[in-house]
């Protein structure tokens, strides 16, 4: 009996193989090795590596890395699914490229601006380092009984010399304290499966209190209410490390070390259907997407750790996502997954000060927080409304393509996804809000139909006294009001709202198609402006329309309007 990820690998190949839930996920990643069998791999180049440091560029390398994993993941549960031997050459090349690359670390993370030795680029474990030795060791539990010996060896020796040999304290940015988002989580649960595989007894007492520490800190960085701050797609990913990891170590112990048995971790695997949104969509705060694609497999093990309060969302929504979890949607899928009927929540988180409403009419999210937060934007206030029919027709654009600008302290605000530019928030004396953890909302309250805060604080100091922003949440719409104390430094509020839809401007209403928004014309001048941004995926540019209102009396005190739901 082969025993990985706290299943019965043959047991489990067996069920999903009669499930007729499971079939089309299997069919799915069947048809997606199959797409990838003869595929031809190009050498990595060492030119292209450097890009990231000549011109910022990240696309060009990282294509052909990530495909080369996706494809090695989907043919390795090909073969394992079928044990069809048409997979078998494929697979072993597959792993043979990857372990011939000088180093797994992306060119993004390997500190080349600090000109490194060639041991650290080579041992810099980084998130997708962390993953290769995770699908190196997933292929060899599952399927190496039916590799050649001389697979499995390879892989031990790159695992040995690219990971155990360099694991140590304070040595990477996963292990500083201050390190509490998703890299304390996917770097140490990454390699923590292939150490218990590979690691010597000697080497495991080590390792695993550095790994166990960085977890820790992971944990520390989501509240109480268990928001995940990064948006949703960082909650699985990290959280998603974090579940294989708290298995190994069940596993390794026993049943000793159970870090499921905490009320935190509970709450954080009650998130994602807390932020959904009408039928497909999510809350997208700072970094995160607004699809709501779940990880079939993560869902599956916390339904089965927590019961019912785990809600299944409907079966079609889920996917096997390439490397980063392939295998575990497998090994931990519920062949006997049934959808669970929709109840519409509302959710304050309130350590985060996320607000969520559901409901069959239309899904609501505010925020408060501050502008410090793990990727973050700077947004407080911003709020995002979604259809039933998952229209956006207000928006939070969540994450543009990563780029070097990204997570350059000194230009991160100037793009428009990350800058209060692109958010439903005033301006005030046309400036957007500052960065910093002391630009924050105050006195946030929630109810079930509504949400306020002062925001004022996410300003240049004194530039305004106070605007009270509260959201009153009806049935036909949101009434949205601002109320303003002006300071003597206080020059012009214009505010401002974010679509992807192209507004027309009608008598006392804009239309948004799906919503309307209702104003007195006697009161608001309103201007729109177009921007544009790449998406996250890099696939194409992205238009946006900012609908600009400002008051025709500069001594108007209260901005409101109706955002009516068609």
């Amino acid at each position: 009996m082969k025993y990985y990820c706290g299943v019965d690998v043959d047991k489990q190949k067996e069920a999903l193989l009669k499930s007729d839930m499971a079939a089309p996920l299997i069919k799915d990643i069947i048809s997606r090795a199959d797409a990838v069998l003869n595929e031809e791999y190009k050498a990595l180049k060492m030119s292209e590596y450097m890009l990231f440091v000549e011109t910022g560029d990240r696309n060009v390398f990282e294509t052909e890395y990530f495909k080369r994993r996706n494809n090695c993941s989907y043919i390795s549960i090909a073969y394992w699914l079928t044990e069809d031997k048409k997979y078998k050459k494929a697979l072993i090349d597959l792993i043979f490229y990857i372990c011939d690359e000088y180093t797994w670390c992306l060119p993004a993370h390997a500190n080349l601006f600090k000109n490194p030795n060639t041991d650290d680029v080579v041992g810099m474990i980084d998130l997708f380092q962390s993953e290769t030795a995770r699908l190196l060791t997933d292929i060899s539990a599952v399927v190496g009984d039916k590799l050649p010996y001389y697979v499995d060896d390879r892989i031990e020796y790159e695992i040995r010399r690219r990971i155990i040999a360099h694991i140590a304290p304070d040595k990477y940015v996963w292990q500083e304290k201050d390190c509490t988002h998703n890299w304390a989580a996917v770097c140490p649960g990454g390699i923590s499966v292939a150490v218990l595989k590979y690691a010597t007894d000697e080497e495991k007492e080590r390792i695993l209190p550095i790994l166990d520490e960085s977890m820790k800190r992971f944990l520390s960085g989501f509240k109480n209410d268990g928001c995940c701050l990064e948006g949703y797609g960082y909650w699985s990913y990290g959280f998603g490390y974090y579940l294989i990891y708290a298995m190994a170590m069940k596993d390794y112990s026993g049943g000793k070390i159970n870090l499921f048995d905490n009320e935190k971790v509970k709450q954080i695997a009650m998130y994602p259907a807390r932020i959904r949104m009408g039928k497909t969509k999510a809350v997208s705060f700072s970094d995160g997407g607004n699809s709501f694609e779940f990880s079939t497999g993560m869902i599956c093990l916390l339904r089965k750790i927590y019961g019912k309060e785990i809600v299944y969302p409907p079966i079609e929504l889920g996917t096997a996502q390439g490397n980063v979890y392939a295998i575990k949607e497998l090994l931990w899928f519920d062949t006997e997954y049934k959808e669970d009927k929709n109840e519409f929540l509302t959710t304050f988180f309130a350590d985060s000060q996320w607000y969520v409403k559901q409901g069959d009419r239309y899904c609501f999210a505010a925020k408060g927080g501050h502008n410090c937060e793990p990727h973050n934007h700077n947004d407080i206030g911003s709020f995002m409304i979604v259809t039933p029919d998952d229209d956006i027709p207000l928006a939070d654009l969540g994450s543009a393509i990563y780029r070097k600008e990204t997570f350059d302290p000194e230009l991160r605000y100037t793009l428009l996804n990350n800058s209060s530019r692109g958010h439903s928030v005033p301006i005030v004396n046309g400036e957007y809000q500052k960065d910093g953890k002391n630009f924050a909302a105050r006195n946030v309250k929630a109810g079930d139909d509504f949400f306020e805060a002062d925001i004022e604080g996410a300003y240049e100091e004194n530039s305004v006294k106070r605007i009270n922003r509260r959201f009153d949440l009806k049935n036909s719409g949101i009434i949205l009001c601002d109320t303003i104390e002006y300071s003597e430094k206080t020059e012009s509020i214009t505010e401002r709202l974010v679509s992807w839809t192209k507004p027309d401007l009608c008598d006392d209403y804009v239309d948004l198609k799906t919503a309307k928004i209702v104003y007195d014309r006697e009161k608001y001048k309103v201007s729109i402006l177009q921007d544009r941004y790449r998406n996250h995926t890099n696939t194409e540019d992205v238009l946006v329309y900012l609908i600009d209102f400002d008051f025709v009396d500069s001594e108007e005190t209260q901005f409101k309007l109706e955002i009516l739901i068609k």
